[in-house]
């Protein structure tokens, strides 16, 4: 028996002890053990753990951070243009799951057991009204919150900022970090007002703390820099550069200071600063491109010597990588001196001699198709538009022009490559054959050798990508001596490792989504947008020459047009074996390219029909997209002249006539206007052209005709057909021209379902089919011609379309219906989802403050539970849809909350109206129904469930006020029937009415709760009493203990006093008395009787108490509603005033904006008449040189007319002293003969 008993001590001992334990680690009790528990376990534990993760993190995305050095930087590596992409240097998710798990589990928010001593002690006092009591706790928030930042999740980082905020209120220092990290966010975001509202307030409260004097100036200058205010951002970025600590952030602050400087003109603190940037230690493209940036400010010695410079850069082997720079930069450079030949030299080597495909390259593709877009050279520009295109960001300033020049290039050269093919084929068509086979011959030996070459530098890339994969790292290595040792016959690959990927199949390449969008954008910057075709990387699929270049087509093709022309052909064009010729595909055959050349007269028709065709289209794209007036007559007087007979004849002379309108050439107007009215007399063109107004109607067509189209809407819209059809005729018969032509003849079709006639209705809806295949209002007018041929009748009831959504719109007869036939009507239904709208007229309310009112308010109060918010326009009203309820008991408590004094209806703008709708009644019924049939609805339907949201709807205050007084008397229900995500945090009612997000829910869900049919059930009392020996022990063990008080007061004092509590339990077990079986039934009815009587003094304490409470509730409420009347008027007055600062600073903004843009548009004009000034000099240098070259020619020319006419008088001279010693001969010989 002793030895039982001296088990069942043992035992019993054991769970106090355990129990004391787990009671000591819990964080709902706040004891000076508790804290130091906790804060003990968060530090060097959790905490731990999650900075370091922290720090590893930022380092890599610090150091794997691809800045384009070209363009301005940021100072932070946080790039707002990659928000939507993956960020480089991995995910902050481990930081955010641990340190969320730290608050969760260590977080302290029960306050303490006063102690009564230090009642006057004004620091206890004020400790006890903090709202966290874990000391360490407000790093790992602090934690929580950047992490938040760096993963680009701005807005949930600025209400956990704004939330530490809140409960430590009391520490200055971290009020103004958390402000500067909002800024910060704010800025990322590109909400700058807000970003600068922040720092200018901190500035006026004193500036910041001297700890984050450094966190300051580097926000500061952020904001300044994002903001153009480049010379303000200085003294900030160079205080920021002083104290930063980080070696990799301060060399990217130096460079940025130098950008800096440098767009300000400040050229000597320029040079300055990107020395500074150069050095042993610097990483070597923050070298080169600190050189590279020097080297181009404007200095006498770069003046001079900028060219030698740039090529002695190129020369270098360590800057093969950088080519592409230093060849744009000296490219521009020639520009600058007006030699545009050696610019296009130097752009093409830049093209030619890049290694990487990024932003550089395309800059370069940018300037030099501009210099060929310039000089009309479209066939060369449009490649280098297309390839630099995605290379380029859309918030880049050039991405808006390169864009549609790219667009437009891409469908105009084909048309000029066309024209050109097709004269190139023909004309080779028509050589003799002996020529036309030597070309062709000519064409496949450059082919063969260009195919040689190819191959050749393909094995090179090869063999060079075979000496990487055989540089392995330490890693691989290992992996293959354990492959060795296992004797396993596969040899390892050297991969690139993937950070927090796993080597299984989860990670195939097309099952990771991310990976194959990082794919995609891979490609196209390297390849640019491309077709899904064959032979996809070759610009000319056939391997002919340009001229040549789409004959591929025709060799695919075995109609009878080609086996025709291959018949009339001598040689061996094809293989024919009886009827059938094959079609010779090989590129190395002279057949492949014979039988695409157009031999036949129907070949020959074909060919000229692309060429007719494609200049049709060029004259076209000249005169629309590219507004060059004179290149468009160029193309329509080609396709005349060569085609006179042209099926695009009529439509030509009325693009010539709307050319010569736009130029003011009145005689060739009226050359193309009679043109068409004597040739095409029946034509649209013609009827417009026959009013007598006519070139007063063309000029002024689109404002008359977007007159007459909103008349004609309107109209409509109020049941007038008869306007409708006049306003219809009106522009049929003076504008039928008119690209809006489509809409007037469907809203005079329409006009007649108004008129309940369905033959007129259908008659002109297929006329509008037929006419305007390719409106955008054709799909509509289809899909109505096909419900009427279903039988179906479109608004019987003669109203209009209101919201022109038409597939909403068809019923029969008069019924509303619904997709399967039935009476369309909203439904009652519970058991669905719920969606709350919150609605507002447009532009009365601020929609970035109220999605921030919305999101803190649901982070504050509730937790496991989130809400999707959206914003949608229904004019006149703008909506923000809060989706996330599952049922309608869900979004009923919610709304009786929000409600409530400190509920989200007080805390945002009395004009919104908050609408709970069910997501089926939201889709299908609404929009046809209308809201003010919805209203109606939900007032009879559900008046019993939400009284109160009636009452304010109908702002009805006494009922309002009754509802509310109803909810606060009795406990609200519980209206998350079967679903536990809707918990909303209770706070402690010893705590600050603040809300505080938790993390662990404080609702009770019953077992024998009914869940499929809603029940309103009370909420559980909030449990605020101290923990006792009922919540620690079992019955039986207090029975062990002796009596129940007894143990109660036992466990207390173990609590309090473990060693005492312990030996004064063991010595009142060991001392108690023994008393017989009726004496412990008498002792126990005395028991009962005892505390049944305590009982009853309770429950009348409890009730004078609560008496006490509710006149002090009712006291308090009226004060604090009339402090809150009083602080409403301050908010007004002071968003008053702060809306008046805002407008103050905009316009302050706007001046500064105009006179930076005056300065700017005077710079540029300076620059013009510079440019202007150089080529009039260089204009008159070249003809200076041409008259010294002509008057040289001339001397020149002189001279050897004179030295000519010398030779001539020598020639003669000499001839006649000639003639006279042949005479003195003679004379001499007569002389001897008559002597003889």
């Amino acid at each position: 028996m002793s030895q039982n008993k001296t088990v069942y001590t043992l035992c019993f001992t054991i769970s106090v002890l355990i129990i004391f334990i787990l009671g000591s680690c819990s964080n709902q009790k706040n004891t000076a053990v508790t804290r130091f528990y906790h804060s003990t376990n968060t530090r060097y534990n959790i905490y731990f753990n999650a900075n370091e993760a922290y720090k590893e993190t930022l380092k890599n995305r610090l150091l794997s951070q691809e800045d384009n050095m070209s363009e301005m930087l940021y100072i932070f590596p946080d790039n707002s243009d990659s928000a939507t992409m993956q960020l480089p240097g991995g995910s902050f998710t481990t930081t955010i799951d641990k340190t969320t798990k730290a608050i969760k589990l260590h977080s302290i928010k029960v306050k303490p057991q006063r102690n009564p001593n230090r009642r006057n002690d004004a620091d206890y006092q004020a400790w006890l009204q903090q709202k966290e009591y874990t000391p360490f706790m407000d790093n790992v928030w602090m934690l929580l919150a950047k992490s938040e930042f760096h993963e680009a999740k701005y807005l949930q980082a600025i209400t956990t900022f704004m939330y530490i905020s809140k409960i430590y209120a009391s520490r200055p220092e971290i009020v103004a970090e958390c402000q500067l990290w909002v800024a910060r966010a704010y800025t990322e975001m590109g909400w700058l007002y807000e970003a600068g509202n922040i720092l200018h307030k901190m500035e006026l409260a004193g500036g910041a703390p001297d700890k984050h004097k450094a966190l300051y100036s580097a926000v500061k200058a952020n904001y300044l820099i994002r903001n153009n205010e480049l010379r303000a951002s200085v003294p900030h970025l160079e205080y920021a550069i002083k104290k930063e600590k980080d070696k990799h952030q301060k060399l990217r602050m130096k460079y940025l200071l130098g950008q800096i400087y440098t767009k300000t003109g400040d050229v000597i603190n320029a040079d300055k600063a990107f020395a500074s940037v150069q050095g042993m230690n610097t990483p070597y493209k923050y070298s080169f491109n600190a050189k590279l940036q020097q080297i181009q400010l404007d200095t006498p010695d770069n003046k001079k010597d900028l060219i030698a410079s740039l090529s002695k850069m190129a020369k270098s082997a360590k800057n093969k990588e950088y080519l592409d720079q230093i060849y744009y930069v000296m490219g521009n450079s020639y520009l600058q001196k007006a030699d545009t030949v050696k610019a296009i030299e130097s752009f093409r080597n830049a093209l030619e001699k890049s290694t990487r495909n990024g932003y550089d390259k395309a800059m370069v593709g940018v300037r030099l198709g501009d210099l060929y877009f310039d000089r009309r050279e479209f066939i060369p520009a449009q490649p280098l538009y297309s390839n630099a295109l995605p290379q380029l960001k859309k918030s880049h300033i050039d991405y808006p022009r390169v864009a549609l020049r790219s667009d437009v290039l891409d469908a105009l050269v084909v048309h000029i490559k066309t024209v050109h093919d097709q004269d190139s084929m023909q004309h080779l068509a028509q050589l003799p054959e002996e020529e036309r086979l030597k070309i062709i011959n000519d064409k496949i030996e450059k082919l063969k050798k260009e195919e040689e070459e190819a191959k050749k530098e393909e094995e090179r890339l090869q063999k060079a990508e075979e000496r990487q994969n055989r540089i392995m790292s330490w890693a691989d290595l290992e992996d293959m001596s354990l492959l060795d040792k296992q004797n396993t016959p596969t040899i390892p690959q050297a991969q690139t490792p993937t950070f927090g990927q796993q080597n299984n199949a989860a990670t195939f390449y097309f099952y990771n989504e991310q990976t194959v969008a990082q794919g995609k954008i891979a490609f196209q910057k390297s390849w640019g947008n491309r077709k899904l075709e064959d032979d996809w990387r070759r610009r000319t699929k056939s391997g002919f020459s340009s001229s040549l270049a789409d004959m591929d087509a025709a060799a695919n093709q075995t109609d009878s047009l080609l086996l025709a022309q291959q018949a009339t052909q001598s040689g061996t064009d094809g293989i024919q074996t009886g009827d059938t010729v094959s079609v010779v595909k090989d590129v190395y055959s002279v057949e492949y390219y014979l039988q695409q050349l157009p031999f036949t007269e129907e070949a020959i028709k074909e060919s000229n029909d692309l060429i007719e065709n494609a200049l049709f289209n060029m004259g076209v794209i000249y005169k629309n997209k590219l507004e060059d007036m004179d290149l468009a007559i160029d193309a329509f007087d080609t396709d005349l002249r060569r085609f006179p007979n042209t099926p695009n004849r009529e439509e030509i002379y009325y693009q010539l006539f709307l050319i010569y309108m736009q130029t003011g050439d009145k005689n060739m107007m009226a050359t193309y206007r009679n043109r068409l009215l004597n040739r095409f007399p029946e034509s649209l063109y013609a009827r417009a052209l026959s009013e007598p107004d006519y070139e007063w109607n063309f000029k002024h067509m689109p404002a008359m005709v977007d007159s007459l189209y909103n008349s004609a809407y309107n109209a409509y819209m109020a049941a007038d057909v008869t306007t409708v059809r006049n306003d219809y005729e009106t522009i049929n018969r003076k504008y039928p021209l008119t690209d809006l032509m489509p809409k007037f003849s469907f809203l005079n079709a329409l006009s007649y379902a108004q008129t309940r006639d369905a033959r007129n209705l259908e008659n002109n809806l297929r006329t509008l089919t037929e006419k305007y295949p390719k409106a955008d209002v054709t799909p509509l007018a289809t899909e109505i011609l096909g419900k009427l041929r279903d039988g179906r009748i479109l608004l019987s009831d003669g109203s209009p379309i209101t919201d022109f959504d038409w597939s909403k719109a068809y019923a029969s007869d008069s019924t509303l219906m619904g997709k399967d036939g039935e009476m369309l009507a909203f439904s009652d239904s519970l058991d669905t989802e719920y969606m709350l709208l919150l609605m507002f007229k447009t532009n009365t309310v601020d929609r970035n403050e109220l999605l921030y009112q919305v999101a803190d308010y649901n982070f504050s109060n509730y937790v496991i539970q989130t809400f999707d918010l959206s914003f949608e326009t229904e004019p006149p009203y703008d909506i923000l849809q809060m989706r996330g309820f599952k049922s309608f008991a869900n979004v009923r408590s919610y709304v009786n909350k929000a409600f409530s004094e400190e509920g989200l209806m007080n805390k945002i703008d009395t004009a919104i109206l908050a609408m709970p709708i069910s997501v089926d009644n939201y889709t299908k019924a609404l929009p046809r129904l209308g809201m003010e049939q919805y209203t109606t609805f939900f007032a009879e339907h559900f008046n019993e469930q939400l009284p109160v949201l009636i009452a304010h709807w109908n702002n009805d205050s006494i009922a309002f006020d009754s509802q509310m007084a109803q909810l606060a008397q009795q406990t609200l229900p519980d209206d998350n029937d079967g679903d536990d995500n809707l918990i909303a945090e209770v706070p402690d009612q010893q705590e600050d009415s603040t809300q505080q997000p938790a993390i662990e829910s404080t609702t009770k869900i019953r077992v024998n709760q009914d869940i499929d049919k809603p029940v309103q059930q009370q909420e559980e009392p909030v449990n605020d009493k101290q923990i006792t020996a009922d919540d620690l022990l079992t019955k039986d063990q207090l029975k062990a203990a002796g009596k129940v008080d007894d143990a109660i007061k036992s466990v207390e004092e173990i609590i309090s006093n473990p060693v005492d509590g312990i030996r004064n339990l063991f010595n009142k077990y060991n001392n108690r008395e023994k008393l017989t079986k009726e004496e412990k039934a008498e002792r126990k009815e005395q028991e009962r009787i005892e505390k049944q009587q305590q009982k009853e003094l309770k429950a009348i304490a409890k009730a004078k108490q609560d008496s006490i409470n509710k006149i002090e509730k009712a006291r308090i409420d009226s004060v604090a509603r009339v402090e809150k009347q009083l602080e409403d008027s301050i908010k007004a007055a002071a968003k008053q005033k702060e809306e008046q600062l805002k407008l103050e600073k905009q316009e302050k903004e706007n001046a500064a904006k105009a006179a930076i843009k005056a300065k700017e548009d005077a710079r540029k004009q300076k620059e013009d008449e510079r440019k202007a000034r150089e080529q009039q000099q260089a204009e008159r240098q070249r003809q200076r040189e041409k008259e010294r070259k002509e008057k040289e020619k001339a001397q020149e020319e002189k001279r050897k007319q004179k030295e000519k006419e010398q030779k001539e008088r020598l020639r003669q001279r000499e001839k006649e002293r000639q003639e006279k010693e042949k005479q003195a001969e003679e004379k001499r010989k007569q002389q001897q003969r008559d002597r003889n």
